[in-house]
């Protein structure tokens, strides 16, 4: 079984907020639609590359994360950090971006 095929089976929560994606290539706007402890499902312009490095940004809060699948429009995102899915989302949802 595959890392991506682990964080698609874990434990997510259904979220609709507005991020700040930082790549390499530039800064843009995301729309986060998933979480889970260890990574997000989003939806850009333009989504960086798959196996990129990127931080996903709301208000005071970064979060680093690599880019492990990428589609037309959305990527999903693997967390280098875990956090319990609780805090993660109640700070995502308090910083205004």
């Amino acid at each position: 079984m595959t890392v991506h095929s682990d964080l698609r089976r874990s434990n997510r929560r259904r979220v609709l907020m507005r991020a700040t994606l930082v790549a390499a290539d530039g800064v843009q706007s995301a729309r986060v639609r998933d979480l889970t402890s260890g990574g997000a499902g989003i939806v850009c312009d333009c989504p960086p590359p798959e196996g990129s490095d990127v931080i996903l940004k709301r208000g005071d809060l970064f979060v680093a994360a690599r880019v492990v699948w990428v589609d037309k429009n959305s990527a999903g995102l693997e967390f280098y950090r875990e956090a319990p899915l609780d805090e993660l989302v109640g700070a995502l949802q308090t910083g205004g971006d």
